[in-house]
C-alpha cells in the first residue's frame, strides 16, 4: 500500500513538472518566433497607467537594440535620450547609471533582445494566446512586478508590465 501511495505522489509531482516544463518550452517556441535579428530600430508609444491618476502618462519615440545596448529616445512629450546596457541606465552624455538600475537594465535588454537563456532563468513562462507571459521567480523581482507579456505573432508588437502596486505600462512598438 505504501509503494502504490508514494508511486502515486510521484506521478502527479512528475505530471505537474512535465506540464510546466511543456508551459516553458511553448514559451520559448514563442519567444524565438518573436525574435528578430539585431541590430533592430522600433518606433514605440508607451501608456503608463498609475494608480490614482486618472489618465496615463503617455510618451512616442524609437528604440535602436543592438546586441550590446539599447537606445531608448523619447521624442514626445519631451525629448530625452537614455542608454540602457548590462551596467545600467545612462542619461543622454551621462557617466554614471541612474542609481538601482543594472536589474531593470539588465531585464529590458533580455525581453526586448529576447534572450531566452536570462528569461528562462529570471522567470516563470507560459503562454496565453498571443503572448508569452513572464512571472518574476525571485521574490525580490515578484514583489515589485507580479507579470510582464510579450506579445506577437512573428515579432514582439506589445509588452506590457504589471506592477504588484496596480500601476500598469503598455509599449506598442512598430517597425521604422
Amino acid at each position: 500500500m505504501m509503494r502504490l501511495l508514494v508511486a502515486t505522489v510521484f506521478f502527479m509531482v512528475s505530471a505537474v513538472t512535465s506540464a510546466e516544463d511543456d508551459n516553458s518550452l511553448k514559451a520559448l517556441s514563442a519567444l524565438e518566433k518573436q525574435s528578430e535579428p539585431l541590430p533592430l530600430s522600433l518606433d514605440f508609444h508607451q501608456k503608463k497607467q498609475l494608480s490614482g491618476l486618472p489618465r496615463p502618462l503617455v510618451s512616442s519615440g524609437q528604440l535602436d537594440i543592438s546586441t550590446d545596448e539599447i537606445i531608448w529616445t523619447t521624442e514626445q512629450p519631451q525629448q530625452q535620450e537614455l542608454t540602457i546596457n548590462r551596467q545600467g541606465i545612462f542619461e543622454q552624455g551621462g557617466a554614471e547609471s541612474i542609481s538601482g538600475s543594472d536589474t531593470i537594465a539588465q531585464l529590458l535588454l533580455a525581453i526586448l533582445q529576447q534572450d531566452e537563456a536570462v528569461l528562462k532563468q529570471q522567470f516563470n513562462l507560459s503562454v496565453e494566446q498571443e503572448c508569452v507571459v513572464m512571472v518574476p521567480k525571485a521574490d525580490a523581482l515578484a514583489s515589485v512586478i507580479e507579470k510582464i507579456h510579450s506579445c506577437g505573432d512573428d515579432r514582439v508588437e506589445l509588452v506590457e508590465l504589471f506592477e504588484q502596486n496596480g500601476n500598469t505600462t503598455r509599449i506598442e512598438l512598430s517597425q521604422r
